[in-house]
């Protein structure tokens, strides 16, 4: 079984490793095709319904499924020296969120 040891050299043995996390990254990458299909859903049911407007943060919602992207080929792809586990985690877990908050701010209309 392989441990990760964190920066402050501290080892934990449920930390999943390095390979895990790529793969992750990859899976959040597939995700991201759902949540941008997803965002299509949102935005053309506004548009057809009420008063034919997205809501005000549909901007905001595109660069975060953007950043996922550009966030998770990071993960994905960056060799093991040039990033470290821990912001690789990060990373993988950052990719999630701004997937997730794409079709959530996108849903938010203030009309």
């Amino acid at each position: 079984m392989t441990t990760t040891t964190d920066t402050a050299g501290t080892t934990d043995p449920f930390a999943p490793s390095t390979g895990a996390l790529r793969i992750f990254a990859g899976f959040g990458l597939l995700l991201l095709v759902g949540a941008f299909a997803a965002f299509l859903v949102i935005v053309l049911n506004q548009a057809y319904s009420g008063d034919g407007a997205s809501g005000p943060l549909l901007v905001p919602a595109m660069w975060s499924m953007g950043f996922s992207g550009i966030v998770g080929l990071v993960a994905l792809c960056a060799p093991r020296d040039a990033l470290s586990h821990r912001g690789r985690r990060g990373a993988v877990f950052a990719q999630y969120a701004l997937a997730f908050g794409g079709p959530v701010l996108a849903a938010i209309d203030f009309a």
